[in-house]
């Protein structure tokens, strides 16, 4: 297990910490789920007088999630990162559902 937990470690830092990309780093960061766990890391890296790394303090499933969305961002098309960006910025949907033209929809009926 021990070795699962820094292996999981090394993969997001290498995933999301050396992107040179920002749009991977803003679209990992901005991530609500990872938002949460990280508040929580830094709150427990800070009591513990910024001993090691935040990423030290995870839980096992805390770095299960982490590493999942960190797979997911490096994955996506970056200009769907930045519409998911614009749209959480804005308040709406993570994904909205595309209206369809009228040709669209008759030809489905058929």
């Amino acid at each position: 297990m021990e070795k699962d937990i820094e292996k999981l470690k090394k993969e997001i830092i290498s995933l999301i910490d050396e992107s040179t990309l920002p749009v991977v780093k803003e679209a990992f960061y901005s991530n609500p789920d990872v938002e949460a766990v990280v508040e929580k890391l830094y709150e427990k890296w800070e009591s513990n007088n910024h001993a090691g790394i935040p990423l030290d303090y995870a839980t096992y499933e805390e770095l299960l999630l982490l590493h999942k969305v960190a797979k997911n961002v490096v994955n996506s098309p970056h200009e769907e990162l930045s519409r998911s960006r614009m749209r959480r910025a804005m308040g709406l949907p993570e994904k909205t559902e595309e209206k369809k033209s009228g040709w669209k929809r008759l030809f489905k009926k058929a």
